[in-house]
């Protein structure tokens, strides 16, 4: 295939996904109505007990693996082991997809539900194990400061020269005000939106390096019914669906470089509507004023590129 033939394949493709949006559009409101005329009463006590040996053997997975680096130095391949876990567990997640579907009266296709299985469990691993790294770590919920967060992005450059050492956070507006569109890659998103960014916390504790966590109102997969059925998993399973991010700063070296580490929460270059494959692990130069993209992806995976330039965006100054 020749550039031409590229180039015109490449916008077709921008085509179809620009018509799958509209359609997503007139539809919108439709699948609300009929799903909660067919909702029925999920059974949150089977849906734990299906969940428990997934739970078990990450956790215990999770104990031998994660190290005081978390993942960072490990050859740990996150998207591997999630497939063994659902090829082991097919048929317990099939199950509680099945009871989520009748709980919030959604039918999720197949690939719909094979997406649900790698959210599940790829996002369980994640949360273990940032877990894990903090009790490994010793890190303590006492020794957290809540930082002062300036929303918006009316600062001027001389009041940002102002703030002491600070972080320039981003997130994508959809994710705080809800919508549909395309991605920075062309993939279509559905969004529900409300996962402000409710609080940036440091511990200072460490020797060398601090210790950063953003508590996001919530994080809303890309698709409606994956959504309704992963918000209503994570009601049952953390009782919250509130999600937690972290990342490392270290103190400059001996040539006055600083560098940012992010442990499981990488975007692996990929942009927001992708489903899965984000959790990564880097560690890269930064510097005060660098701004850092926190939703990148859906899932708030992070990284210091804006992978969605053609998407509205939100600023916070934090210090």
């Amino acid at each position: 295939m020749n550039v031409g033939e590229k180039m015109k394949a490449k916008k077709a493709m921008q085509v179809l996904n620009l018509l799958l949006v509209i359609a997503l559009a007139g539809a919108m409101f439709v699948p609300v109505v009929s799903a909660a005329s067919n909702a029925q009463k999920i059974d949150d006590q089977s849906i734990v007990e299906l969940f428990e040996p997934i739970n078990a053997e990450i956790e215990s997975t999770m104990a031998k693996t994660v190290t005081t680096d978390g993942l960072a130095k490990t050859d740990f391949n996150s998207e591997k082991y999630s497939e063994e876990l659902i090829k082991k567990y097919q048929k317990n997640l099939d199950l509680i997809i099945d009871s989520l579907d009748k709980g919030t009266g959604n039918k999720l296709s197949l690939s719909e539900r094979e997406d649900l299985k790698k959210i599940i469990v790829q996002e369980h691993i994640e949360r273990v194990s940032w877990d894990e790294f903090k009790k490994k770590l010793g890190v303590k919920d006492e020794d957290f400061r809540d930082l002062t967060i300036i929303s918006g992005d009316s600062l001027t450059q001389a009041e940002k020269s102002r703030l002491p050492l600070s972080l320039t956070l981003i997130q994508v507006t959809v994710d705080r005000t809800g919508g549909i569109g395309l991605d920075g890659a062309g993939l279509p998103y559905q969004i529900n939106g409300g996962n402000n960014l409710l609080s940036v916390s440091v511990d200072t504790v460490y020797e060398g390096k601090d210790l950063y966590e953003c508590l996001f109102a919530d994080e809303d997969a890309p698709n409606f019914g994956l959504d309704d059925d992963y918000d209503a998993l994570r009601l049952i399973m953390y009782g919250t669906l509130n999600d937690l991010q972290g990342f490392f700063i270290y103190d400059p070296d001996d040539h006055n470089h600083r560098y940012i580490e992010f442990g499981n929460d990488y975007d692996n270059g990929l942009t927001f509507a992708f489903t899965v494959g984000q959790h990564g692990a880097l560690t890269t130069e930064w510097s005060i004023g660098d701004e850092i993209y926190i939703s990148n992806v859906w899932n708030h995976a992070m990284s210091l590129t804006d992978r969605n330039s053609n998407m509205g965006k939100h600023t916070y100054y934090v210090y």
